[in-house]
């Protein structure tokens, strides 16, 4: 048999709570003062989803009263709900300069410095809202999304263990949590804090799917397989999670159920050069050889500088007999990549021992 080497897809995702809420006059206070009642009008509007009517509302506001800062705020939500992240950060700091306490404010302007890959700014904007507003769990966790990005992940841990402990129920916070400590190397926490997202959460899928990686990593390649597989109950196109299953399988010397599923995972993604180079690795442990030689030739054609696919296909060749293709194999691997030269060549040894033709 020949022995492999296994690459692993990873998708994690960071959740951030990024609505942004809406401020509102009461009807005696609109009665009462007309840039009120515009505003109202333009809230109105915002919330039918007709963006475009509510900015012109809140234009009206705005030029009756130009210090009413809920009016720029709103509009800020409307531009940021528009996608127009920059006049969005103009209106919310204008909001903050005519109401420097408004949390919200800082919230849904750190919110549009995110989408505007800004990280320092949307830093500073979440940590003002939570000096107005210790209390807020999503502040936390927002905050502890930018720290992530950033890098920063003992900082993350922290924020993410806030919200928490402010909101129990919150099963992103734990999701992400978990994510963070993934990216620390801390398999064990992760898989705990995947557990309590799950348990709040059971259709929160890409905690099923980190969840799986975690296990796979920690060697737990039966548990790895129960994600996975929940992950394609709930989206059965998903080249991730077959690819990934397919590689627990192979760990677990079920190389049959790796085929399948490195198969599924190729016919949705055809591009997949790794996958197709882990099928050939399964097709080689049952000795298909003529399929695991395909498999390794198209991962070429896929990635022409892949020295092992060329060092493996190789491999495949000796046991064939084809030992003049196989040492040209062996040349290119290896002027590709001098190291796997001393990796393969009890490899090399062991297959002209077993080859059915000799040179």
């Amino acid at each position: 048999m020949i022995s492999g080497v296994f690459t692993l897809t990873r998708l994690q995702r960071q959740i951030g709570t990024l609505v942004p809420l809406l401020a509102l006059f009461s009807s005696a206070q609109a009665w009462a003062d007309p840039a009120a009642q515009a505003l109202n009008e333009g809230l109105a509007l915002h919330e039918a989803g007709k963006l475009n009517e509510a900015i012109l509302h809140y234009n009206r506001a705005i030029k009756l009263n130009q210090r009413l800062a809920e009016a720029y705020y709103n509009r800020g939500n409307a531009y940021y709900d528009l996608g127009k992240n920059e006049s969005a950060v103009k209106d919310y700091s204008e909001a903050i300069r005519l109401n420097p306490k408004d949390a919200e404010a800082y919230y849904n302007r750190g919110n549009a410095y995110r989408r505007l890959k800004q990280q320092e700014r949307a830093l500073k904007d979440y940590t003002a809202a939570i000096r107005l507003n210790p209390d807020d769990a999503r502040l936390y966790v927002n905050r502890g999304s930018v720290y992530f990005s950033m890098g920063r992940y003992d900082s993350s841990v922290k924020d993410y263990s806030e919200a928490i402990r402010l909101n129990p129920k919150d099963s992103e916070a734990y999701y992400n949590r978990a994510n963070t400590f993934m990216s620390m190397g801390v398999k064990e926490r992760a898989i705990e804090d995947y557990n309590d997202a799950l348990s709040l959460n059971p259709d929160l899928v890409e905690a099923h799917y980190n969840r799986g990686i975690a296990y796979a990593e920690v060697g737990e390649n039966e548990k790895a397989i129960v994600d996975y597989t929940e992950v394609l109950k709930a989206n059965p196109e998903s080249p991730e999670a077959y690819y990934n299953r397919g590689l627990a399988r192979f760990k677990l010397g079920r190389y049959e159920d790796a085929i399948e599923d490195y198969g599924e995972a190729i016919r949705l993604n055809p591009k997949d050069a790794e996958a197709i180079y882990n099928r050939g690795l399964a097709h080689a442990r049952t000795e298909k050889y003529e399929y695991a030689v395909r498999d390794y030739t198209q991962t070429i054609l896929l990635q022409p500088r892949n020295a092992e696919a060329y060092g493996r296909r190789g491999l495949i060749r000796l046991y064939q007999g084809k030992n003049a293709e196989a040492e040209a194999d062996f040349k290119k691997a290896f002027q590709l990549d001098g190291s796997l030269k001393k990796r393969f060549q009890p490899l090399i040894d062991e297959a002209k021992s077993k080859s059915t033709t000799k040179p």
